[in-house]
């Protein structure tokens, strides 16, 4: 199961990509997830071993990144 998403992060893309890749790098069981940052958006590709993997994987990403995005924006 593969999932692709593009947030539109804005100026803050780097340092919210930044913050997720370090996530990312303690190993997320059955999911293997790459973090990058493509101009002002924030690209995120996941792949699990089933569905409720990917689930739970994009979910966690997607909440991360809202709340990387909420402490920038409060900066």
């Amino acid at each position: 199961m593969k999932a692709q998403v593009s947030l539109k992060t804005g100026k803050n893309t780097k340092a919210i990509a930044k913050a997720l890749v370090d996530e990312a790098k303690t190993g997320l069981p059955k999911v293997k997830v790459k973090i990058w940052p493509a101009g002002e958006k924030l690209k995120i590709d996941l792949e699990a071993e089933d569905f409720t993997s990917l689930r739970a994987a994009l979910n966690s990403f997607l909440g991360w990144a809202y709340c990387a995005e909420g402490v920038m924006n409060h900066e």
